[in-house]
């Protein structure tokens, strides 16, 4: 029969509390639902995350008038829709330049940014109304939630024919010091069609 002596039971206890401690963050992998999301749920928080096609990218956004050349440009890009709900009265942080993607070969996927879209609307001749529709339909760069708040949106990445990986990490705190959490989203397609 093993037996461990006080000094052992001590030295472990304390390694585990030790450890338990330090963690500063804690990842989570979302489950996926029959639908196609990724949906990741606890007691403080809600996020689903999929795909859109490029159809319904046209579709939305041809009903709301925007010009050919600016769906053309939309519809090349791999949009992921986000939606995230706090369930805490701590201040949750979704900030996407701690939103990482990265190819299957674990390089590092360029995410569109509000800039890199306005020189696609240059281009394009997309009028200010059309952009201010398009931001209202993206996730904001920053943005804290508070007990019960929750935000929608789309993200839009450069288009990858291999599934590819999202690290989503979320500052907790008013000033953002508190536990971070990491949710990652394996396997992630641009829908062709």
């Amino acid at each position: 029969m093993f037996m461990i002596n006080y000094k052992q039971k001590i030295t472990w206890l304390v390694s585990l509390m030790m450890f338990s401690t330090s963690s500063i963050s804690y990842a989570a992998l979302p489950a996926k639902q029959k639908d196609g999301t990724n949906l990741f749920e606890d007691k403080d928080m809600t996020v689903v995350i999929g795909s859109r096609t490029p159809e319904q990218l046209a579709a939305f956004y041809t009903g709301r008038g925007f010009n050919q050349a600016s769906i053309d440009a939309i519809t090349k890009k791999c949009f992921i829709f986000g939606m995230v709900d706090n369930k805490t009265y701590e201040v949750l942080w979704l900030t996407l330049n701690d939103w990482k993607f990265f190819a299957a070969d674990g390089s590092p996927m360029k995410r569109m940014k509000k800039k890199d879209w306005l020189e696609i609307w240059q281009k394009t001749g997309l009028s200010q109304a059309h952009q201010s529709t398009f931001g209202w339909t993206q996730l904001p760069e920053s943005r804290d939630l508070r007990q019960y708040e929750h935000v929608g949106g789309n993200v839009a990445v450069e288009w990858k024919d291999e599934p590819f990986k999202l690290v989503a990490t979320f500052k907790t705190g008013a000033d953002k010091g508190g536990e971070s959490r990491t949710i990652t989203v394996e396997n992630l397609t641009c829908i062709a069609k």
